[in-house]
């Protein structure tokens, strides 16, 4: 099992999220969490950032800690890479930010809310 795999399975495991919750806050079916869970597949890039969206503020900065990232990363360190990125990563970006936006809104019901990018 890879790293990035085991920081997450470890932060979901301690967040007290059930596999169910987590996967309907993401969007993602519940066979496709457990999958992950099990070692028995990896998720896409989208679907990680969002499970580690949606733990606990706790649990996601311990994972972000582990993954590499430091509170400290200024955003205008990361633009000069958007803009060489390729269009699918662009699209994943935007993902990332429109996840972090609902996640912080507060609403309890997403579905009338997501966006796709």
């Amino acid at each position: 099992m890879k790293k990035h795999q085991q920081i997450l399975i470890q932060a979901i495991k301690n967040s007290g999220m059930t596999a169910r919750e987590i996967a309907n806050r993401v969007g993602i079916h519940e066979s496709t969490l457990s999958k992950f869970l099990d070692g028995k597949s990896d998720l896409k890039a989208e679907n990680y950032f969002s499970i580690l969206n949606v733990l606990p503020e706790s649990q996601r900065q311990i994972a972000q800690a582990q993954l590499g990232f430091s509170p400290e990363t200024k955003l205008e360190s990361v633009l000069p890479l958007l803009a060489h990125a390729s269009r699918e990563e662009q699209a994943l970006v935007l993902r990332v930010i429109a996840d972090c936006w609902l996640n912080n809104s507060g609403t309890s019901d997403r579905s009338s809310e997501m966006l796709a990018v």
